[in-house]
Formats: C-alpha cells, sequence, structure tokens
C-alpha cells in the first residue's frame, strides 16, 4: 500500500505547482504522501515536505486537505481500501482468513502508521466496505444481525490489537534473533516457584503469524459453534437434557 508510486503530471496551474509540472489535486497529494511514508516515515510527512516533493507551494496543499490530520485520514482510508474483498465463491472461514491476513499486512507495511491505522473514524468508504465483507461472510456462517454485529466487533478488536502489538515489535526490532535469550531467562527461572515457565521456556515467543493464525482458527471454531447454537431451536437443548420420567 506504502510503496512509491509515482504521481501524475500535468501542466502547472495557479495552485502554486512549480518545478515539477504537476497538476495538484487530491489523488496526486496522497500519492506524494504516500511515497513519504513509505521512505522516509511518518515523522517525515509534513505538508511542507509534501510541497517540497511536488515542487509546490505548501500553502496549495491546504486547499485539498484542511490539515495533516484531514490528510493522515484519507491515506488510512485508502489503505484500508487497499485490502482485495475476498473471493465471494470461497467458504466464508476462508475469506475471513484473507480479510484478516490482508489486515495484518495493512499493519506490518507501515509501523510507525500503525496507530493512525487503529484511530480511524469508523464511517469512513474504505471501513465501511470492510465492515460490509465481514458482515456478509458472518451471515454466510449463519450467524443472525445482532450476533454478527457482536462478532464483527470480536473480529475488529483482534485484527486491530494483533496488528498493533505486531507492528510495535517490528519498531523496536524484536525478532527471530531475540528470542533465544528471552527463553534462556524462562529457563533459568527457579523451576520450584516457576515449574511451568520453565516447561515452556523452550517455546515461549513463538513466530507471531503462527500465534496469528492460530487466533483465526479460533475465532471460526467460535462462530461455528455460535451458528450451530443459533441453528438450534429453542427449548432443544433444554429438552435434550431433560430426563424423561418413568
Amino acid at each position: 500500500m506504502f510503496a512509491p508510486m509515482l504521481a501524475r503530471g500535468g501542466a502547472p496551474t495557479d495552485d502554486g505547482a512549480r518545478g515539477h509540472g504537476v497538476r495538484l489535486d487530491r489523488d496526486v497529494i496522497v500519492e506524494a504522501a504516500q511515497r513519504i511514508l513509505a521512505d522516509e516515515g511518518l515523522a517525515a510527512l509534513t505538508m511542507r515536505r509534501i510541497g517540497t516533493e511536488l515542487g509546490a507551494d505548501p500553502t496549495a496543499v491546504y486547499r485539498h486537505f484542511r490539515d495533516k490530520d484531514e490528510l493522515v485520514t484519507e491515506l488510512a482510508d485508502r489503505a484500508f481500501s487497499s485490502i482485495d474483498p475476498a473471493d465471494p465463491l470461497l467458504p466464508w472461514q476462508e475469506r475471513l482468513r484473507q480479510q484478516l491476513r490482508g489486515a495484518l499486512n495493512l499493519y506490518r507495511a507501515s509501523p510507525d502508521f500503525a496507530m493512525h491505522l487503529a484511530h480511524q473514524p469508523d464511517d469512513t468508504p474504505g471501513l465501511e466496505r470492510i465492515a460490509e465483507n465481514i458482515l456478509g461472510l458472518l451471515a454466510d456462517a449463519g450467524l443472525q444481525p445482532r450476533e454478527s454485529a457482536l462478532v464483527y466487533q470480536l473480529v475488529t478488536n483482534y485484527a486491530v490489537g494483533s496488528g498493533l502489538f505486531i507492528g510495535q515489535l517490528m519498531l523496536d526490532g524484536w525478532g527471530p534473533e531475540t528470542m533465544p535469550s528471552v527463553r534462556r531467562t524462562y529457563a533459568a527461572l527457579a523451576p520450584d516457584e516457576f515449574p511451568h515457565c520453565v516447561a515452556a521456556a523452550p517455546h515461549l515467543f513463538p513466530d507471531q503469524d503462527e500465534v496469528y493464525d492460530l487466533g483465526v482458527e479460533m475465532l471460526i471454531d467460535a462462530i461455528e459453534k455460535l451458528a450451530r447454537s443459533s441453528a438450534r431451536p429453542k427449548g432443544a437443548a433444554k429438552r435434550s437434557t431433560t430426563k424423561r420420567r418413568t
């Protein structure tokens, strides 16, 4: 999503564009912001820097975006819109896996931008489309609207929380090379006081993709169980557990 993209060319306008001969509009500004974000990080993303990137007076940028916050909201929405919807012909379980993997990849693409993704207003087009896709597959799973709404929030919490956590690990330089020393620390704990930590030490702090995928499968199992419960006729569970009197 944040890979450098070429801005569209055009004739200079009274928007203040100069040097690069770029016709300023929202798309050109967003593409320049994406390049800066990918190459230099969030700290470098300022209206002045965007103006320099485009060879334009920075005040011209404000004619298209009220302030940096509005621009960042647009960047985040386009990022969410970049998550490809899963093939509707696939089973709902596979569609959910693909949507959640796409969300994690988005957070990983720009870890220092992750918090802005998490703070994105829910009424933006990208998130509205994601909500429709997820709620649709939950309906296909057999959930009723109220249950779908609850599970959608749970799925969202899982994706956002995991994305923020993994993004922060990336920013902190936490990776496979740091795991052995941390595991050794747990293995060296007093076994009489921390027997379970010592026993699990060789397996602690596993690969984050493995953890994430396990969580997705647990969510799918829970949704399947909830769908079966919803499909059961009212009173069936009570009748099945009531002993017949003789």
